[in-house]
């Protein structure tokens, strides 16, 4: 369902270049490769979303409270704890570098419930002054986080990937998902095994575009997709690393 997050993250990567124009002109040169371990958040490598919310497919508002660092990882929370435009506070941060062809990684266990999405993905579109939508996705879904949806968005057109049966549960531990992205084909690994390859001749996004890490919690028309939404407590999902290799 790569076009709700189209609309999420055309808005984090406006919202976030105005909320932390303070940052913005000490951007580390990570189109050159960065490993990350959470043991500090890199507030020159990460920018990170805070008192907004986007349209009625979202009940959360993204907040910078619901992004910490604990026990050498990052925790992304989704709470009660919103308060400016939604009663639910959910995370997201982004890359200030614009990521191009490469290995994005990243060593984490997802947020379990219904109408939860955990998110590693890459995006840039038109409110980032690039005319062309291209995106690409993991998705985990907390209605049954035995499963990941992962696809593409190609100048506004989603190509449709694959729901892969991981064979575990991955709110329950630490697992390593990754996508290779080239001119040709992407390849996206859960620790370590292909799980889908696009087809030989398939479109490809040709866009440098920032690396994203997400929960959010879905409403209304997003409900048949990701399941309906009850709050009942904090929710996490944790990340104990973030990689990226060029290969250009």
């Amino acid at each position: 369902m790569a076009y709700y997050i189209h609309r999420l993250m055309a808005l984090v990567c406006v919202c976030l270049s105005m909320a932390h124009g303070a940052y913005a002109q000490e951007k580390k040169s990570d189109e050159y490769g960065f490993s990350e371990t959470f043991s500090t958040l890199d507030l020159a490598r990460w920018n990170v979303a805070h008192g907004w919310a986007n349209g009625p497919h979202q009940s959360c508002e993204l907040r910078n409270d619901a992004v910490s660092i604990n026990n050498d990882r990052l925790v992304l929370t989704v709470s009660d704890r919103g308060g400016q435009v939604r009663p639910i506070g959910c995370p997201a941060i982004s890359t200030k570098a614009r990521l191009s062809y490469g290995r994005f990684e990243a060593r984490m266990r997802a947020a379990a419930g219904s109408g939860l999405n955990t998110s590693l993905f890459s995006y840039i579109g038109p409110p980032n002054g690039v005319p062309e939508w291209d995106e690409i996705d993991f998705e985990i879904l907390g209605k049954d986080p035995t499963k990941v949806e992962v696809n593409y968005v190609v100048n506004g057109k989603t190509i449709k990937g694959k729901i892969v049966d991981m064979g575990f549960d991955s709110s329950k531990d630490f697992h390593d998902y990754a996508f290779e992205w080239t001119r040709t084909s992407i390849t996206w690994y859960i620790d370590g095994k292909v799980v889908y390859k696009t087809p030989e001749g398939a479109p490809m996004p040709r866009n440098a575009a920032p690396m994203i890490l997400t929960v959010w919690s879905g409403a209304g028309s997003v409900d048949e997709w990701m399941g309906k939404f009850h709050y009942t407590k904090p929710i996490t999902a944790e990340v104990l690393s973030a990689k990226y290799t060029p290969y250009e």
